[in-house]
């Protein structure tokens, strides 16, 4: 399982420490978190998503967390889909 993330300096800068693939920030009433590698069509087609908002860190981590994990199984369905 992924760790959750450690509050440090980037705070100040209104970015947040996630999981190696996700870049979270501080807006006006809640957090944002956005995907730093692309979703294949057939990701998006079946339920993963490029960004999710949440009202605090840890909602925000869980639903990264969750994503994540979407996005590896809907890959590998992927890759099931295209054997001969």
């Amino acid at each position: 399982m992924a760790k959750r993330p450690v509050s440090n300096n980037s705070q100040k800068t209104g970015q947040l420490p996630l999981m190696s693939d996700w870049q979270g920030e501080r807006l006006d009433g809640g957090l944002r978190a956005q995907r730093l590698v692309g979703l294949t069509d057939y990701q998006v087609l079946n339920g993963c998503l490029d960004e999710v908002r949440a009202q605090d860190e840890g909602e925000l981590w869980v639903l990264c967390d969750a994503q994540t994990r979407l996005a590896e199984r809907v890959a590998l369905a992927e890759s099931m889909r295209r054997r001969p």
